[in-house]
């Protein structure tokens, strides 16, 4: 199973590994595909024209066309000619499917007609001619490829897709200024002079044409450059709708409707693909759990993945990963920030938002380059972070708590992301009761999150990691930790006080000491509010920690009841729930105390049932005994308490 998942993801993802194998050895040119807007034609076909280690001799004619002078070029060769004005593609390594052709445009402005020929073989050499209107038109064409994809600008208005494209805006980047000239051609085949009217298909960007399934997930597959519009999600999180900018859906597609494949047997999605306008596509994903599912776009912009994140975390979508060249963060004097990462690859991501949290997943990017990735955050008091989700992707986290999304750009080639911010003005009011895990404002540290869900109209919370002086643990590991209750769910109440504030305060102690050990911390409340235990599961589900660790106080309606449990409910959480509970409930602990060892329970919690995660539930003593209340409610206890279960968490996560 793992072996066919793989290969079917890299089918997808690496589209060109397919064409390779049907054309090993040459790039097969097959159609232009015309675009309506007049500004953008793709010149189609299979395989890929770059040989690295091979030089091709192309003859590159001049001015005159007297000369036989020869280049040596192992890539595409791009030149002018006067009388008439042409502008000339020579493709390397390439050959031409079918006869030489000529496309006569319609209502182009500047292009009177395209031709495509076998220029040569041996070397294999595939020639495009447009013939212009006039000189100045020239200098409005550009060509643009990573090596199996060649895109030709001409337009001067074109969002310029080529070099980069928003694959992801708040509310779209069409040009709403320019209109489509419905630019068509009449194609004549020179063998025998049929001809074939041609309708255009493209506007400006993207052309949705095909959707396929795997086992697991919708593949739509198209032409051009995928962008869209950030998810919106119903109250119910039931239906959620992504927009397709500047994009064109086939006919054949229109209004259908697709079972999004999932291991997940429990759970089902259904994508609707609908034309919401003449250049924007509307997908609308209907289920119960949608915030499970992702759009993962392919390295070459072409293509759209949909699918459970389960089955995207757990699977690798190339054998050969990519590598972080370089990070840059920035700020523009028109008060953006803009966040540059260059790959030596390229790569696959997605995209979403949640928790007050922007999200990018590179899903084959191993190491993320730890070391440059620090000095980056030396320079930046933004509080971007980079997890390592598994062994073959990494998480990037931009907190929206200062700042408002822009847009976000990613070069054709995908080796590099580029990601727009705009600071929020200066007079929003800070939230109040903010509270920072640790104190410690050293000027060189690493940042770690503590989260606060969106619900709760709050924010995410930083805290600052002091220097360290030598190594203790991989900046990889990650702990959820889960205060208890919270804003209207009191817990359990004991001579007026409150479960949920002791949950806390030994939650906030026990995150400060797993930071000092260099331990990513995330909290699913870091202050008094109201978080459902669905969202506490759904949170750490998608944080992918190494272990789960929920903080409770125990209550019962017969008084004289004490003593101390840790709960579990998996197989997997069996150990962690022993090695916590050793230290927490020690016998020297027990008797400083002056409490019992109730043991290690199999309970059928929701939090540690529905995490995905080795996940435990702590009991730190009974509320409802007055002795053990007020002995758990001094800092002297709660300290204790805390230094017990970060021991406990440090030792499992094998911290030297």
């Amino acid at each position: 199973m793992f072996l066919l998942r793989l290969t079917v993801i890299i089918f997808f993802i690496i589209i060109s590994f397919a064409q390779s194998a049907f054309c090993a050895n040459s790039f097969r040119v097959k159609d232009l595909i015309i675009d309506n807007s007049d500004r953008i034609i793709f010149i189609g076909g299979e395989g890929n024209f770059q040989r690295p280690k091979e030089a091709v001799y192309v003859p590159i004619p001049a001015q005159n066309q007297n000369s036989n002078s020869v280049n040596l070029i192992t890539n595409i060769t791009t030149f002018t000619i006067t009388s008439p004005f042409r502008y000339v593609i020579d493709i390397p390594n390439a050959v031409l499917d079918g006869a030489s052709r000529t496309y006569e445009l319609k209502n182009s402005s500047i292009i009177k007609s395209v031709q495509i020929a076998q220029f040569s073989s041996n070397p294999d050499i595939v020639r495009v001619v447009f013939t212009l209107n006039k000189s100045s038109d020239m200098s409005k064409f550009k060509t643009y490829t990573n090596g199996k994809n060649i895109v030709v600008k001409y337009g001067s208005t074109i969002i310029d897709n080529s070099i980069k494209y928003k694959f992801y805006t708040p509310s779209g980047d069409m040009d709403k200024f320019t209109k489509a000239q419905n630019t068509g051609a009449v194609l004549t085949y020179n063998n025998n002079n049929n001809t074939l009217n041609l309708i255009p298909r493209m506007q400006t960007k993207y052309y949705l044409s095909k959707v396929s399934q795997n086992s697991d997930g919708l593949i739509l597959r198209g032409i051009g450059s995928i962008s869209f519009q950030r998810a919106v999600y119903s109250a119910d999180n039931k239906q959620a709708t992504l927009i397709l900018d500047n994009a064109t859906l086939a006919s054949k597609l229109q209004d259908k409707t697709y079972n999004v494949p999932s291991s997940q047997k429990n759970e089902k999605a259904y994508l609707t693909i609908s034309a919401y306008t003449d250049k924007k596509i509307k997908l609308t994903l209907n289920g119960d759990t949608l915030r499970d599912y992702r759009f993962v776009v392919s390295p070459d912009g072409q293509s759209l993945f949909v699918s459970h994140r389960s089955y995207i975390i757990n699977t690798i979508f190339s054998s050969d990963t990519a590598l972080v060249n370089s990070y840059k963060m920035q700020k523009t004097s028109q008060g953006y920030s803009i966040f540059d990462i260059v790959f030596n690859k390229a790569v696959t991501y997605d995209v979403f938002e949640l928790n007050d949290n922007f999200y990018i997943d590179i899903n084959n990017l191993g190491d993320y380059n730890e070391l440059l990735f620090k000095q980056m955050l030396k320079t930046t008091d933004i509080k971007v972070q980079a997890l390592k989700i598994s062994s073959d992707k990494t998480r990037f986290i931009i907190p929206m708590k200062d700042l408002n999304f822009a847009y976000a750009n990613v070069e054709s080639n995908a080796k590099s992301i580029q990601l727009c911010f705009k600071d929020k003005p200066v007079n929003v009011p800070k939230q109040e009761n903010e509270v920072l895990v640790s104190s410690n404002n050293s000027k060189n540290s690493n940042i770690n999150v503590t989260y606060v869900p969106k619900e709760d109209n709050t924010k995410i919370m930083y805290n600052e990691k002091p220097k360290k002086t030598s190594p203790t643990i991989s900046a990889m590991k990650k702990v959820v930790l889960d205060p208890g209750h919270g804003g209207s769910d009191s817990g359990a109440i004991g001579g007026g006080l409150y479960e949920k504030t002791l949950n806390l305060e030994v939650a906030k102690l026990v995150a400060e000491k797993l930071t000092k050990k260099n331990v990513y911390v995330y909290m699913t409340r870091s202050k008094d509010t109201t978080v459902s235990l669905e969202d506490r599961t759904n949170y750490s589900n998608e944080i992918n920690p190494d272990i789960y660790v929920s903080i409770h106080t125990n209550s019962t309606v017969q008084e004289d009841s004490y003593g101390v449990e840790t709960h579990y409910y998996k197989d997997d959480s069996y150990s962690l729930a022993q090695l916590i509970h050793s230290k927490f409930a020690s016998a020297k602990n027990l008797k400083k105390w002056e409490t019992k060892d109730r043991g290690v329970i199999k309970s059928r919690f929701y939090v540690i049932n529905h995490t995905e995660a080795p996940s435990i539930l702590i009991e730190m003593g009974f509320i409802s005994n007055t002795q053990e209340r007020e002995k758990l409610f001094t800092k002297e206890r709660q300290e204790q308490i805390a230094n017990s279960i970060a021991e406990g968490i440090l030792e499992y996560l094998k911290v030297k």
